[in-house]
């Protein structure tokens, strides 16, 4: 038997199709996920994952010190229970991004002025904080991956941890 031409025309348009519509997720991924939260005022799924992942990431900074860990679990329950886009409205404004420094960390309310004051002046961390302001994890993570193995955030615990 043989077989038509025709057949795999509409194989080929499926298929294309397919590839066309998970392209357009992946495109307009982030822009969706910021309308659903702006719309129904609560943090999207995608969100909840990323929080999920902070708060993870604060709860690894134990030190088996019980003082110092009872911090972290507390700075950890409040970044759990903030809102996101709390959060990424903090990465626009420098006094916003202080005040959610000091509520949700140890830090003194001059500390979290001087990070604030650091993230926002430094030229290094404006693709992180554009990231966050935007919803963009991807890119946050990125930027976070960067500031990490250059040793930019170990020199702002540095300069936060001589300002007492």
């Amino acid at each position: 038997m043989r077989h038509r031409k025709g057949s795999k025309k509409p194989l080929i348009i499926t298929l294309v199709s397919i590839v066309v519509i998970l392209a357009l997720c992946v495109i307009f991924f982030f822009p969706l996920n910021n309308m659903i939260r702006n719309a129904t005022g609560n943090d999207t799924a995608s969100d909840k994952v990323v929080k999920s992942e902070l708060v993870k990431k604060v709860k690894s900074k134990k030190t088996g010190d019980p003082s110092k860990d009872k911090k972290i679990d507390r700075a950890a329950s409040v970044l759990g229970k903030k809102k996101m886009s709390q959060i990424m409205s903090a990465a626009s404004n420098q006094e916003q991004a202080a005040n959610l420094i000091e509520n949700s960390s140890s830090l003194s309310k001059t500390q979290s002025q001087t990070a604030a004051q650091e993230i926002f002046s430094n030229d290094a961390y404006s693709g992180l904080r554009s990231a966050i302001s935007s919803g963009n994890w991807y890119q946050a993570y990125q930027q976070y991956q960067k500031l990490s193995s250059n040793g930019q955030l170990n020199q702002l615990q540095q300069d936060i941890n001589q300002q007492k």
